[in-house]
């Protein structure tokens, strides 16, 4: 093969492969071109917002509370922005948000549950097992959670913990409630009194008064409470103080001795 053919054949092997990556090129931008035009396409538009997991906090509130727009494109909302939207709700302690395509957004939540009412100032406080400030209230008492009292607030703001002086006997009453909670006497518990340092009192639904004292070893308490109710409430006893201040020492005196 001459040197003239040699250099033929090599520069049309040249022109075959520019014009095959050419045509690979324009191929790829009328893809490239086609999903864009395809994703900006109302077939991408928001039309379904799925709340999963809400129990205590409607479906519109959450709604409100994402700041999702219908008719929206799907793919120029920020998922982490929607996740911090939903979770300044109060009730809510966290927030997963996923995209579903075409056009379909999923929040799931994880809430906060009502675990006991402060009274503060004729106001009702009521906060979740963390300490969060849930809603206050003017009225509406629920006796379905125990009451604490004596609580000494520094600030208060929704969706935030508690700020109070006697912080570390709130604390403790959280133990308490955990512990009566695990010794299926929870429900027993209506009121308790931190106004006390050194005295947490605890008074139950019959009017019956505990005195705890530093209640260091909630688990005993509660179940030493239990056994020492059972025994009142065979007998018929309610107005009594029951003394549970020192292990190992439980005493029972009628109110008005």
């Amino acid at each position: 093969m001459s040197n003239y053919e040699e250099i033929k054949k090599r520069k049309q092997t040249r022109i075959r492969i520019k014009r095959t990556i050419t045509s690979i090129l324009l191929i790829i931008v009328f893809l490239l071109w086609g999903i864009y035009a395809l994703l900006q396409s109302d077939l991408f538009n928001l039309k379904v917002i799925e709340v999963l997991d809400n129990h205590q906090i409607d479906y519109d509130e959450i709604f409100q509370y994402s700041r999702l727009v219908k008719d929206r494109n799907i793919l120029k909302y920020n998922l982490a922005e929607i996740e911090v939207n939903v979770a300044e709700h109060a009730y809510i302690k966290a927030a997963d948000v996923t995209r579903k395509l075409p056009n379909k957004i999923i929040i799931n939540v994880k809430e906060r549950r009502e675990y006991a009412i402060i009274a503060y100032m004729g106001s009702y406080i009521y906060i979740d097992q963390e300490g969060v400030l849930l809603k206050v209230t003017d009225h509406g008492l629920s006796q379905e959670l125990p009451l604490i009292t004596g609580a000494e607030f520094q600030s208060f703001n929704v969706g935030e913990p508690v700020d109070v002086i006697n912080l570390q006997d709130l604390y403790k009453v959280f133990r308490l409630l955990e512990a009566a909670e695990l010794s299926e006497m929870l429900e027993t518990i209506s009121e308790v009194n931190i106004s006390e340092a050194d005295n947490i009192r605890l008074y139950t639904f019959d009017g019956i008064e505990v005195q705890l004292g530093t209640a260091s070893n909630p688990a005993y308490l509660m179940l030493a409470l239990k056994e020492v109710l059972i025994n009142l409430y065979t007998t018929n006893r309610r107005d009594v103080i029951i003394d549970l201040r020192y292990d190992g020492h439980i005493t029972v005196r009628d109110r008005n001795s």
